[in-house]
This record gives structure tokens, sequence and C-alpha cells, in this order.
């Protein structure tokens, strides 16, 4: 009999970890106890997928009668990751198998058909599908009728027809009974090479599977599927042996990514293995990658990586050249049209010969950029007018639905709600946007504005290594299991200084007590916002979301604060607190004289000073000159006031702008409320600020507002 949900009012008895649980719906007592406990029994059995006892009594026969295997996996992680676990559970089975996997530009996604001869070549009487497969009705019915059985074993959606397959594993199928639906492709894998350890005996030992939970982890992680439930499990035991690299290749990935001896987390995994893995498959031939977690020989282990990491970085500097002519075309093109900073759809855009391996990872930087879903195509796709594409979803929003709707115009597309690949013919290309355009029309939404997620306030009593180490008991963190993040108010910087090149900002904080307790001082870094130092100078109080973690510095544990954002506490006025109200009624024509007594603000404090104007184009020509910045008014001005020594607020940077925009020096995008979006625009010539109509409204020939 399981406890009862624990009240709303028993949360806050309970420690952090337990607490932090709560507030993500687990309110049980025992799933809590659970969910923190190291004893791993979150395991399905198998045998609950459809099809899985015929799976296993084909493979069984391919190995009894020395058939050959053929292993077909994705260019992916996961992809990846599912054949080299396969093909080692095979090979130590006795199995005589190999495996092929796609090129990713000329023979694209799942059973292709380009490869029909290939594989013909190879003569396997068995082919066993790994994270691809599920869409592919038509080509396997043409494997089956060339006379060799087909296994499918993937995660993707499933269409209303399944491809005609001896067995496909899928626990999203409809009459599936499996329990968890959320498992990647190598989760899949892995609980087929379950079922198979069981009915392999005494070849193999019921528990042989766990051995290949390291390579399940990096694919599962990899693939952003929820860390929850059995794939929480997975993650979490993998983890340990990860960590034991007891496999040449992940020993030598370690080794060339973790240069300061650093532990592996699943955040090591996700930016630094999982992306070299992946460049192997969207830079050439995805075997590298295979041959690397499968091989034995360190040498090899180490060339391999090292040829890996090379890829990866060139996959980073063809995909930022990429990205950076999509942006230019998207906020350069005028053809009557609305800009893309008008548009709430997704963006579909195309380039020439843009390198299909990276165009997802543009397009999940697009998706940043709009906070837009986003469909990137490229006219190098192995195809002769057809274009390959890219998709992925902003928070909120269904891409796979979005496509559907336009299948008409597709050749072929597949994949999640949150990310899919699709091709479509050249000339269809226009259409296709159209349809999606359609699509937004009558599926209008409020746009998604983005919002860090805070899970606890603390205060400087809760900023311990002992409050660290009980956070850890909520690890894997990932997809639907994030690190915590926490709030705490007033802290005050007494320490700044930019670091890695300028790029990051090294922080101390001193964090006020409350109710008697002491201040504390936490040191902190907050990626990527080095060029900000001197907005966040010493002295100044703001309010942090951070997480933690702990540093070790000779063989010393200290805490850590990562910083994910910084506010700068409510003044009590009006013009700084809420300045959208002002811009409101000042876009309704309300006299300055009648906001000054609203905002309980004179009036020359409600202006901008005259000398402002120069200022802040100055900090345009410095900071904005090369790029559209899209920004917070009451942020900008702070940083303006910052960087000249002046103080200027939100409403006043907004009527500076303004009159930038009536004279022609800068081109408005969008302004909604206190955000705006705009890019700087250079003119031959002296412009007369004075002579727009804003400057007009605002000052008169004695100095007095109009």
């Amino acid at each position: 009999m399981s406890s009862p949900d624990l009240p709303d009012e028993g949360k806050a008895a309970l420690p952090l970890a337990q607490r932090l649980l709560f507030s993500r719906g687990i309110t049980n007592m025992e799933d809590m106890r659970a969910f923190l406990s190291d004893d791993h029994r979150g395991w399905h059995n198998p045998a609950l997928f459809p099809d899985m006892e015929r799976a296993s009594e084909r493979i069984t026969l391919a190995l009894a009668q020395r058939e050959k295997i053929l292993v077909y996996g994705d260019y992916d992680a996961d992809g990846i990751t599912a054949t080299a676990l396969l093909m080692l559970f095979l090979r130590r089975a006795g199995a005589d198998c190999a495996y092929l996997i796609p090129d990713r530009v000329s023979e694209g996604y799942g059973m292709s058909v380009h490869l029909f001869s290939k594989i013909s070549e190879m003569k396997p009487d068995l082919i066993i599908t790994v994270d691809c497969g599920i869409a592919n009705v038509d080509e396997i019915a043409g494997l089956m009728r060339a006379g060799m059985d087909v296994i499918v074993t993937d995660h993707h959606e499933v269409k209303p027809v399944l491809p005609p397959a001896g067995a496909v594993l899928n626990a999203k199928r409809a009459d599936s009974r499996y329990p968890f639906p959320h498992l990647s492709g190598v989760g899949v894998a892995l609980k087929l090479v379950q079922a198979l350890c069981t009915r392999l005996a005494p070849i193999t030992s019921p528990d042989d599977w766990r051995s290949y939970l390291d390579l399940a982890a990096i694919g599962t992680i990899a693939d952003v599927v929820p860390i929850l439930g059995e794939n929480r499990s997975l993650v979490k035991e993998g983890m340990v042996l990860l960590q034991q690299m007891k496999r040449p290749g992940i020993k030598s990935l370690y080794a060339i990514t973790h240069t300061n001896g650093q532990k592996i987390t699943t955040t090591s995994v996700s930016f630094l293995l999982a992306p070299r893995i992946n460049a192997s498959g969207r830079m050439g031939d995805a075997s590298r990658a295979v041959e690397l977690l499968m091989t034995d020989d360190e040498a090899k282990a180490a060339e391999l990586a090292e040829t890996l990491s090379c890829e990866n970085a060139r996959r980073q500097e063809i995909e930022l050249a990429i990205y950076n002519e999509a942006v230019k075309f998207l906020e350069n093109t005028n053809d009557g049209k609305k800009g893309v900073f008008e548009q709430t759809g997704p963006i579909v855009v195309r380039g020439r010969d843009w390198h299909p391996g990276v165009i997802g990872i543009v397009a999940s930087r697009l998706v940043s950029r709009y906070n837009r879903s986003a469909i990137v195509f490229t006219e190098e796709s192995g195809q002769k007018g057809i274009l390959k594409g890219s998709a992925r979803a902003c928070e909120g929003y269904n891409i796979l639905d979005a496509i559907l709707y336009a299948q008409e115009y597709t050749v072929q597309f597949g994949g999640h709600p949150k990310a899919a690949g699709i091709s479509i013919a050249d000339e269809q290309f226009d259409r296709f946007a159209q349809k999606i355009e359609e699509y937004e029309e009558q599926n209008a939404a409020e746009p998604y504005v983005p919002a860090l997620q805070v899970d606890e306030c603390l205060s400087a009593s809760d900023l311990t290594l002992e409050t660290c180490r009980e956070i850890s008991g909520l690890a894997p963190f990932g997809e639907g299991n994030q690190e915590p993040r926490f709030l705490v108010r007033n802290c005050t910087i007494t320490q700044t200084s930019a670091c890695g090149g300028g790029k990051h900002l090294k922080l101390r904080f001193s964090v006020r007590g409350i109710d008697g307790e002491d201040s504390k001082l936490v040191d902190a870094i907050a990626f990527g916002m080095g060029p900000f130092e001197e907005l966040y100078s010493a002295g100044i109080t703001v309010d942090v979301v951070f997480s933690l973690s702990i540093s070790e510095w000779k063989a010393r544990e200290s805490l850590s604060m990562k910083v994910d954002d910084m506010h700068f506490p409510k003044s009590g006025r009006l013009v700084d607190d809420t300045p959208d109200i002002l811009e409101q009624l000042y876009g309704n024509r309300l006299g300055l004289k009648q906001l000054s007594i609203l905002s309980k603000t004179s009036v020359d404090q409600l202006l901008p000073a005259k000398d402002d104007f120069k200022k802040v184009y100055q900090f345009l020509r410095t900071r904005c000159a090369n790029e559209v910045t899209m920004c917070d008014l009451g942020l900008l001005a702070r940083f303006v006031s910052a960087s000249y020594k002046i103080s200027l607020h939100a409403f006043a940077l907004a009527r500076i702008l303004d009159v930038f925009s009536e004279s022609g020096l800068i081109r408005f995008y969008s302004r909604k409320g206190g955000r705006v979006c705009f890019t700087l625009l250079f003119l031959d010539g002296k412009v007369k600020l004075e002579n727009t109509p804003t400057f007009q409204r605002l000052f008169a020939e004695e100095g007095h507002a109009l």
C-alpha cells in the first residue's frame, strides 16, 4: 500500500531535496524515497514490448544457424551508441554480424533506397535497425521481398501504418503494453539486449545487459529524452560505468575533453562527449565513432578520438558561418512581407551550399535568437531537385504538427514534436513555407515568453556544502529533471572580473542573512556575461538566479554559484520598476507634466539630458554596430549609465531611441512595452536631431516640455 500524498502545508518541514521533488509533482513520500534511493529498481520487463518475443526468437535462430546479421543504424549519437551496443553484444554472443550507417548527405536518414545495392552486396539474412526504420514502410517491404528478414527497433513517432517487418519494437505503438514510452533509440536497443540475455543463457547471464549501460547513457543524454522513470535508472547506473572508463574510446575522449581532470557528468556528456560523437556523422563517416566506442585498442582509440575532436572543431566553424549567413538573410530581406521580427510562426529558410550535417544545430540557434521554431533547408541533399531540412521547435510548440499540416508538399519527414527531419522538392519550397504560415494563422497563440523557472528561494544559511550534496541526490539531471535553480535576493557584488578571454564573468557575492543570520561570501561564475562587466560592478546589489556546485582545488572543496541571471531589485520608483506603464501612457499622448505627476518625478528628471543623446549614440556605435539588438530598455539604460557614469532610465532612453529612429540613425524591427529590437544605421552627413517630432515634443525653446 503506497503512502498518501503529503499536504501542501507539510512541504515547508521537508528537507530541501524533498521540497524540490514536491514542487516537481512528486508528492508521495514513498515515491520521494524511491527517487532519492540508489537502489535501481526502475526497470521494466522487456517482454511488454509488442513483438519482443518474435524479435528474440528470430535473433536466437540467426545465432544458432550462423546467419549473417546486419545492424542498420542512424548517424547521430543515439544511433551510433545503439549500433555499437548491439554490435558488441552480438559479437559477444558469437554472431556473424556487421553494421551499416547511411551517409547523412548522399543517403539521408532512415532505411535509404540508395543503400539497397550495398545491403545486397553484404548478403545479410537478418537486418536489425536501431534508432530508425519506423517510417520506412516501402523500403522495408522491398528488403523483405528480396529475401531479407527485418527487425525494427526505434523510438520515433509511430505513423498509422507500421513497416511490414518481422518484428517492430517501439514503445509508442498503439498496442504497446510497455509502461515507459520515452526511451531513446539506444534505450530500445538495450531492452532488446536485456531480453536476449535471458533467452541466450548460458551463453549470457541475465544481467550482462548492464555492462552496456555506459553506451546507453551517452545516447540517452544526447537525444534529450526525459531523464525520468526508466531513463533515470539507465542514466544513473550508466554514469557510474562511464566514470570507470573501461572502454578505451571513452577514456580517450575523456582525455581530450576533460583537460582539468574533472569528473564526467551528464552536462559534460551533453556538451563535450556527445558533440564529438555526433561530429563523425555530421561531417562524414559515422563509422569512425562506432569504431571508437567498440575498439579495445588504446592507440586506435586515441587516434579516432583526436579525429572526432578535429571534426567537431570543423563542424563548429561551418555551423557559425551558416548561422551568420542565415541571420543576415533573415534580417536584411525586404520583399514586402513581414520581417523576421514581426512574424510569430516558424522561420523557414534555405541555403544553396549549407552543409546538411549542421543545419539542425543552425535551426536550434535560430530558435534561441528569435524565440520561434525554425526549419532550415539546404540544397546539398545528395539528390538533384530535393531540399533537405531540419526543424527545431521553441518551447511549447509542436513542430511536427506544423509539418503534418504541410505534408502535401513534402517528400519525406519524421521525428518528434521538438525536432524533425524533412525533405521537399525544390519547386515546392514556397508552397511549403506558405502552408506553414497558414498553419500559424489558423493556430495562432500568444508567443511564448522565455522564463527561468526557479525552484526555491534560499538564504545565506542555505548556501553550504551540505546543501549542495543534498541536491546531488536528485541527479542525474537532464530533460524533464533539470538541475535545480535557486534565487537569492539583495546580494551585493563585492568582486568582479572578466575571465575566459573576456567571455565570462567571475564574481563574489555577499549574500545577506535573514532573521539575524550572518552574511556569507560566495564565489560565482556567470558564463557568457563577460561583456557586461561594467554593468555588474562591485558595490551593486542584485537578485541572483543560480545553480549550486562544489568546486575542488588542491583537495579543498568550496561552494560555487553558476549564475543564470541577475536582476536589479525594485527601487520603488515607477520610472525604474514599471517603465511599461509610462510607455503606454506616453503612447496614448498623455502629456509629460501628467506623466511626471503620476511617476512622482520632475519633468527634468523624466527627460533625457541633451548630452545623453551623444553618449547613447557612442554606446550604440561601440556595442551594437554590427548586429541587431534585442533587449530590455531598463537593462540597456543601466548599461549605458554604468559605461558613461550618468543616470539614465528606460523612459528617457526610449525617447532618445525615438529621436534616432525619426532621424534615420536606427531602424526599429519591433517594440512592445519595455522590449525593443533595432539595428543601427549609418548615414552620410550631419543629422539634426532637433528637427525630429519627438525632440520638438520633448523640448521647447525655453527648455520646458511642450
